[in-house]
């Protein structure tokens, strides 16, 4: 019995990969992109003065003398709105950042500390973050747009740049632990240990059949469960090396089978033979 259905899950499974490592760049990639265009570079130019009361900024108090409000410019010559407490400590702030893109920011109670963030970029693909006590990320999501006419089939014919969400979450030390995206009909779950390396990951793909895939500390696929275009469910083990030792399937009419090969590949048993 030849390792046919291997190879058809083996290349099913390379190709998941790949989605799962482009979801991962993507989520991340779309945040900072956002990020960075709020936060840095060069300012979209003033818009011309009116004839209305104009100032560099503005103070808004109570009749104790309490700030309320301020409007003005911040260091990076960006326009920006922050709201305070009863305190006086800023808690929420507007802004229009470099790009154009407008985000809004809210702090914790110690009026600095970032706890979470949303932000529309220049293209109209929004993002936001949540920030621990601590002020570091641990979550993070983006609808950014994917590459002309990629996606759904529609969006293929139009050429147009379909949504494609994504999210990741991180641990108390900032690393990635687990990512969910959607690129078009295809949906992809990743799931990693502490060191950030894909231990799990399980995708749905267009024709809706899954594929999971658990990997060693390594990141190498060592258990594979696929359901083929078929119906047929299979299970495939690897080696250290990620090559096939073991495959059990159970195919439509031809029912169960088992194949296990030797270290380079090869069969050398099957039942039935």
């Amino acid at each position: 019995m030849a390792l046919m259905t291997e190879d058809r899950i083996t290349a099913r499974l390379d190709r998941l990969e790949r989605e799962s490592r482009r979801w991962k760049r993507a989520a991340l990639g779309s945040w900072l992109a956002i990020a960075a265009l709020f936060l840095l570079g060069q300012s979209p130019p003033r818009a011309a003065k009116t004839p209305t009361v104009e100032a560099e900024r503005f103070v808004l108090r109570d009749a104790r003398g309490r700030t309320g409000a301020s409007l003005g410019w911040a260091a990076d010559e960006t326009p920006r709105l922050t709201l305070h407490d009863a305190g006086g400590r800023p808690r929420a702030m507007l802004t229009v950042g470099a790009g154009g893109a407008p985000g809004l920011t809210l702090l914790d109670t110690d009026g600095a500390t970032v706890r979470a963030a949303l932000v529309v970029g220049p293209d109209g693909a929004p993002g936001f973050a949540l920030f621990d006590p601590a002020g570091k990320p641990r979550l993070a999501a983006a609808l950014f747009l994917g590459r002309s006419g990629s996606g759904s089939p529609a969006s293929r014919a139009t050429g147009a740049r379909e949504p494609q969400p994504a999210l990741v979450a991180y641990d108390a030390a900032g690393v990635v632990r687990a990512t969910f995206g959607i690129r078009g009909q295809d949906a992809g779950l990743e799931l990693a240990d502490a060191r950030g390396t894909a231990r799990a990951v399980l995708r749905s793909q267009p024709d809706g059949t899954p594929d999971v895939s658990l990997r060693d500390a390594d990141g190498r696929s060592r258990a594979t469960l696929t359901v083929l275009g078929d119906g047929t469910p299979a299970l495939n083990l690897n080696g250290a090396d990620g090559r096939p030792r073991g495959t059990m399937s159970l195919a439509p009419g031809r029912g169960a089978a088992l194949a296990l090969a030797d270290a380079l590949g090869v069969v050398v048993w099957s039942a039935p033979p």
